[in-house]
């Protein structure tokens, strides 16, 4: 994997599988479980957040991107701690809408020898009816205001689901001196982006089938009965390269969508280990919090019936993207450390045994602590009923009385205290 990026991720593991994409093996969803980011690339990011490496340049001072800057000490250790958020700053007077540069960038993955493709715009009638995954994602409250938006009994206004996320997290500040402060989501369409390589779970990808799956395609069809799985090294590259080839700077952010397919840690034949990331964000550079440089994100839409086991497994529609544009409003370098936190979501470690520190998590990534819990369900004007996820608010990872609306500490009010350090065990207070 490129040790130069740090990625978040909703991931979980399946068993051992036969290595040849020929032979299609049937994933068990019974095997499937959560794990969170590789250890190394989470700390070998986070080094380019200390306070040497943040140095005055005009990158910095100017950034491409939209930024707000803080600095918190945090009660949970006295640490300060600072970072840079997308959007205007809630906490000045008078703040009024940022209007946030989105790229939906739609990528078909077209796998030969065994022939397969997987692409969110062509038609999946089983499982999404008449309608594709990339437009179900465009119709979405990711991008489309909803009336009356409420969070923990707190009505947001009529406002997008990032909008009402980051209005909540801050609502103290936000309901007091910068009722106008909003994210506007202004988004445009790349063209389809294609990658091809060879169906092989022993090389970049293959193809797998799942019983149970919603699809009626036949396997010469576009989204058939089956599921990809792709290499996050050889993927990210292509990533890279497309972001470069659509000519994006630096203020747009290209969401890739993908659909009927999950991103491997290594060769996709080892689903027990490997698999399964869901999306990430990044940039394409080792860069400081304060000047992110190119950012970008790739999620995956999923159908009502998938290898997680729908809504109760903890993945549907629009949960995976939401978690990735969330996490790359607040923490949009991968570099906003925190206090370490843990044991919790999708993050395991974050405990002391005597001598022995198992660690956790130390960076303001809002949809790790809680990966698989929904926020309310919202009916859109399309008829789609939509699961974004619910998000952990800023006062959950510093500690101290809660900004967020109702007095919690996430979205939802899951959470009703601060983080709990890993010598208490972490999780959540």
């Amino acid at each position: 994997m490129n040790a130069l990026k740090t990625f978040s991720l909703a991931a979980l593991a399946a068993c051992a599988l036969p290595l040849f994409a020929q032979n299609e093996p049937v994933i068990d969803p019974s095997h499937l479980v959560n794990k969170t980011a590789p250890k190394a690339l989470t700390a070998l990011k986070a080094t380019v957040g200390t306070t040497a490496a943040r140095g005055s340049t005009a990158a910095a001072i100017n950034p491409a991107l939209p930024l707000w800057q803080y600095s918190v000490v945090s009660p949970i250790d006295g640490n300060t701690y600072t970072g840079a958020v997308v959007g205007g700053n809630p906490f000045n007077r008078g703040a009024r809408t940022t209007n946030l540069q989105i790229v939906l960038v739609p990528l078909r993955l077209a796998l030969t020898g065994t022939p397969r493709n997987f692409d969110p715009t062509s038609p999946d009638t089983g499982c999404l009816g008449g309608s594709t995954a990339f437009t179900l994602t465009q119709q979405s409250p990711l991008f489309n205001t909803v009336p009356n938006f409420t969070m923990n009994g707190v009505n947001m206004g009529t406002v997008t689901y990032p909008d009402a996320i980051q209005r909540a997290q801050f609502w103290s500040a936000v309901s007091s001196v910068s009722p106008a402060y909003h994210l506007g989501m202004n988004v445009t369409v790349a063209p389809v982006q294609t990658i091809t390589t060879a169906n092989d779970t022993a090389g970049n990808a293959g193809s797998y089938s799942f019983s149970g799956d919603c699809s009626t395609n036949s396997p010469s069809q576009d989204n058939p009965a089956r599921w990809a799985a792709i290499d996050i090294n050889y993927l990210d590259g292509q990533l890279i390269s497309i972001v470069g080839s659509l000519g994006l700077t630096a203020n747009q952010f290209p969401l890739f969508v993908i659909y009927k397919t999950i991103i491997t840690e290594g060769p996709p034949g080892n689903l027990n280990g490997n698999c399964c990331i869901l999306g990430y964000h990044s940039t394409t550079d080792l860069v400081p919090a304060n000047a992110p440089g190119q950012t970008y994100g790739i999620g995956s839409y999923f159908p009502p019936v998938n290898i997680f086991g729908g809504a109760a497994g903890g993945v549907v529609d629009i949960s995976a993207l939401s978690h990735e544009v969330m996490e790359w409003i607040n923490d949009p370098s991968g570099v906003n450390l925190t206090p370490e936190w843990g044991n919790i979501g999708q993050v395991g470690g974050c405990t002391v045994s005597g001598s022995t520190h198992t660690p956790g998590q130390n960076n303001f990534e809002v949809g790790d602590p809680l990966s698989g819990s929904f926020q309310a369900a919202i009916s859109m004007p399309n008829g789609v009923t939509y699961h974004p996820q619910e998000e952990a608010f800023f006062s959950w990872f510093f500690g101290g009385s809660s900004y967020g609306a109702g007095g919690k500490y996430s979205s939802k009010g899951t959470f009703s205290g601060f983080a709990k350090t890993c010598a208490s065990g972490g999780g959540t207070n």
